[in-house]
Parts: C-alpha cells; structure tokens; sequence
C-alpha cells in the first residue's frame, strides 16, 4: 500500500469512527435538493433582471448551502459555529466532530479548487505542522475551539453552466482535504465511497444459534 492509499484508508477509518453516516446521507440528498429549490427561486423572482440570474443564483445558493451545513449539523449532533469564520466582514459556517473540521465551497469543476480565501488557508495548514496562530475565538462551542486533525470542504458543483434546469441541478459533491498550502487536494472522497465504507466497517455478524430438538431417547433439546 503506497502513501496515498495509506492516507485514504487512514481518513476514511476516522470519518467512520467520528461522523455518523446520516450526515453524508443527508448532505447528498438535501444537496440534490436545495440546488433544485434555489434554481426555481431565482427563475420566478420577479425582482431580478433575466441577464442577472445566474449571478443572483451563484451568491444565494452559496448562502443556502451555508444554511444546508448548519443544519446537517444541528441534525447529526456536530459542533457549529457561523462565527468563528469572520473573514472580511463576511462569516462562514464552520461544523466540527472528533478529528475533522468541515466547511462548504462552490468549485466551478470537480478536482478544481475553489477560490483563494484566507480562512481555508488558515485552516488548511492544521493538515500539516500549523506554523501561524491559530483563528481568533470569541464564545464560540468548545468543540470548534480545538485543534483538529484534518480539515476538509464539501465541494459542490452544478451539472453545467447555462440558466436552465439541467445545468443547475447538483452535479457533484465531494469531502476534499486540502494541501497544507490550499493549492491543491490531498484527497478527494464521493459521498458514495464514504458511505461505502461504513458498509465495509460493519462488525462481521455471527449466525444466530438456533435450538433444535436431538432424536432420540427424552427428545433433549440442544444448541447447535
């Protein structure tokens, strides 16, 4: 097994033991969703002109992803905070369970990386050996306020690029960790091999014993 099988193996065996399988399947599901919902908002918005759509779509679907994360973690029992991620005047929702922290990103491609933000590179340095101070914290859950030891983004994507339906369904969402530097992804995970490998991680389950009457002399019962 080389390094980067090693990696995987390692990340996926903590996701397992530290996130509740719901959640990924929650995210996928209300994903597909909330990218629906917010495409037909915008399409019957009186309020906006024809040429502006797409833009309007762009910024409002990132707010309601920022809302879907929340409540995934309200739901799933993850630690959240929309305020320990003030960057510019601007917050981000930020989830914490065991050893990962979570943020949500747009990305214009599947493996791209989505644009330079200062806070995910903040964050993306606790992926290696963490040289700079770490985030300012206010009253902030106590969970978020530990060091983790992988952060990663659901990165989400839709289909294609025009204003019309089948481009602006879901097309992708991934769990991606990121380089030290946030130049690059270390790993990329589909929803469907982190669910997959909870089904892996199941205990094996031993045939039930079953009673069975013996033949013979008093008819006794044994197990077998």
């Amino acid at each position: 097994m080389d390094g980067f099988s090693r990696l995987r193996h390692a990340i996926l065996s903590m996701i397992v033991r530290d996130l509740p399988l719901g959640f990924w399947e929650d995210a996928r599901t209300r994903a597909m969703q909330t990218y629906l919902d917010i495409f037909h908002e915008i399409k019957s918005d009186p309020n906006a002109l024809d040429e502006q759509r797409l833009d309007k779509l762009y910024q409002d679907r990132h707010f309601r992803m920022e809302r879907l994360l929340a409540d995934l973690a309200k739901k799933h029992g993850l630690a959240c905070s929309p305020t320990i991620l003030d960057e510019n005047n601007r917050r981000y929702v930020y989830v914490t369970k065991g050893s990962f922290g979570l943020t949500q990103t747009y990305v214009q491609a599947i493996g791209g990386m989505p644009h330079p933000a200062r806070f995910r590179e903040r964050l993306a340095a606790m992926n290696g050996i963490p040289d700079e101070p770490r985030l300012d914290f206010g009253d902030e859950p106590r969970e978020v306020l530990l060091e983790k030891e992988f952060y990663g983004l659901l990165a989400h994507n839709p289909v294609g690029k025009r204003f019309i339906e089948n481009d602006q369904k879901l097309g992708m969402i991934q769990f991606c960790v990121p380089s030290p530097g946030c130049t690059r992804w270390a790993l990329q995970l589909t929803i469907q091999e982190i669910i997959s490998a909870y089904e892996v991680a199941k205990p094996e389950q031993k045939p039930e014993r079953r009673l069975a009457w013996k033949k013979g002399r008093g008819s006794k019962r044994e197990s077998k």
